[in-house]
């Protein structure tokens, strides 16, 4: 537990300096991520809910005003502070409006986090931080595993907008971005390649690696070197350079 302590302070600081420099180039939508701890969050939860250590420990240093995340995959991710967890279940397993429970909602789950209406869970009746999403609007909810953990949910969302790649357990605070320099050892397995990480048919590669450098990734140290890897497993062409904060907050 003492070790993944540790690297939820790591994630969570960087989140921290992810919000820090937003706000200095966005000033006109001010988020704020403050610097101290929440030292009794018991107050602002359910007393029926049983929840993960971890995600305790997160609820305490997580205190934000304005904090939204359109990185990664998420149009407009707000993470739910301690102060917003339980109005963050209305309209999923309770009625604001009527003062009823939602039947169709599970039981044991509870809403951390949305995106446009999509919640993401806790199953509180597993005992750990696994996150759960689907999507809302659809007549029913039909919730898949999003995360393994608390932590690897935390860290998605310091990967830029359209070039993710899922992000082992480590965390890192370095970003870098790849780019495709030529057609490599062997053209086809290159345009392979490309057609997977830009989700494109093989037509729409063929125009694509033509337009070099081209970007491929760019996000944190971790998913750079899994992409690196399948670059350098078909002796592709490509270049590699780390860029600070600021450069990807301007980029994403």
């Amino acid at each position: 537990m003492i070790d993944l302590l540790k690297k939820l302070d790591t994630v969570l600081e960087q989140m921290r300096s992810f919000i820090q420099e937003t706000h200095k180039q966005e000033s006109a939508y001010p988020m704020v991520f403050h610097n101290y701890i929440e030292e009794d969050v018991s107050s602002f939860v359910d007393s029926r809910w049983s929840l993960p250590k971890e995600y305790v420990y997160f609820l305490s240093h997580y205190v934000v005003e304005g904090v939204t995340w359109s990185t990664g995959d998420y149009i407009n991710l707000q993470i739910y502070g301690a102060r917003d967890l339980i109005r963050g279940q209305e309209g999923y397993n309770y009625n604001p409006v009527t003062n009823e429970v939602i039947s169709d909602w599970p039981d044991d789950f509870l809403v951390i986090a949305t995106d446009e209406g999509d919640p993401y869970c806790l199953d509180l009746s597993r005992g750990d931080s696994a996150i759960f999403t689907a999507h809302h609007g659809t007549g029913s909810w039909d919730f898949t595993l999003a995360y393994d953990n608390l932590l690897m949910f935390l860290e998605s969302v310091l990967t830029a907008p359209g070039l993710e790649e899922d992000l082992p357990e480590a965390s890192c605070a370095t970003y870098y971005e790849l780019y495709i320099t030529g057609n490599g050892q062997d053209k086809i397995k290159t345009l392979l390649l490309l057609k997977k990480i830009l989700s494109c048919d093989y037509a729409q590669a063929r125009i694509a690696l033509e337009q070099r450098p081209l970007l491929i990734f760019r996000g944190v140290e971790a998913g750079a070197l899994r992409v690196e890897n399948e670059l350098q497993h078909i002796c592709a062409d490509y270049e590699k350079k780390k860029i600070s904060l600021a450069e990807f907050l301007q980029r994403g």
